[in-house]
């Protein structure tokens, strides 16, 4: 399973999503660094990492989306 930092705000704090998106960026840089990803793995290792830290599913698929977004926006050259 993959390592997640656990929430260190409670749900409804205004930081708690950016808290998941910087512990699920962390976690993604960790796995590319150890091995090949697949598409499934992007989305299925942070989540399943995720639920067992503590974070909420939902919260979890809207940072892996913003990550893509802003990881698109990097590579297009547009500002975040």
């Amino acid at each position: 399973m993959t390592y997640i930092a656990s929430p260190k705000r409670p749900i409804g704090h205004p930081e708690r999503a950016l808290d998941c998106e910087e512990a699920l960026q962390v976690a993604l840089e960790h796995l590319s660094i150890q091995e090949t990803l697949t598409e499934e793995d992007v989305e299925a290792k942070p989540v399943e990492g995720g639920l067992a830290a503590g974070w909420e599913e939902a919260e979890l698929q809207i940072a892996i989306a913003d990550l893509r977004r802003n990881a698109a926006l990097g590579l297009q050259g547009l500002p975040e």
